[in-house]
């Protein structure tokens, strides 16, 4: 199981609390879908930086808060595979998170960890095209950030 954080903006060092807490939501979604031999990268950016995948990959030239680019193909490899499964790469803005943190009331650190979370089930197969979808996906949402927060990786100092 390896789950790789990567920040590209240099002047915002990331916390070790924080890289604890993506790795620990990672791998508890790694490990309840059976891909423990899964690899993710998870890679925090600023708004310049989503905005241009997100025009180059979604034809949407706005800044976003998280993309997913899943690496599995429909169906996915079986999971007792030895090998190491890629399971694709989640970009998260920190220009956004930050905004939607004071929107919510809640901590930076939190704020990316839902919003890592939620491009992580993207990875999966999770999606939100209808009220059924979203609520779904939302629930799963909570119940993993529930489980971050009980390894105590989920709540900011």
């Amino acid at each position: 199981m390896s789950v790789f954080i990567h920040n590209l903006i240099d002047h915002k060092p990331v916390s070790e609390r924080l890289q604890a807490g993506l790795t620990c939501a990672a791998r508890l979604v790694l490990k309840e879908y059976g891909l423990e031999e899964g690899e993710i990268n998870i890679v925090l950016a600023d708004n310049r930086e989503l905005q241009r995948l997100n025009r180059q990959y979604r034809g949407k030239d706005a800044p976003t808060d998280v993309l997913s680019f899943p690496m599995l193909e429909e169906g996915g490899p079986a999971a007792a595979s030895d090998e190491t499964i890629m399971l694709g790469d989640v970009y998260i803005s920190l220009d956004k998170a930050g905004e939607q943190a004071e929107e919510a009331g809640h901590s930076l650190h939190r704020e990316t960890l839902i919003l890592a979370i939620h491009g992580l089930l993207h990875l999966i197969g999770y999606d939100h095209q209808s009220e059924d979808d979203y609520e779904a996906m939302r629930k799963r949402e909570l119940e993993i950030l529930s489980l971050v927060d009980r390894t105590g990786r989920g709540q900011s100092e």
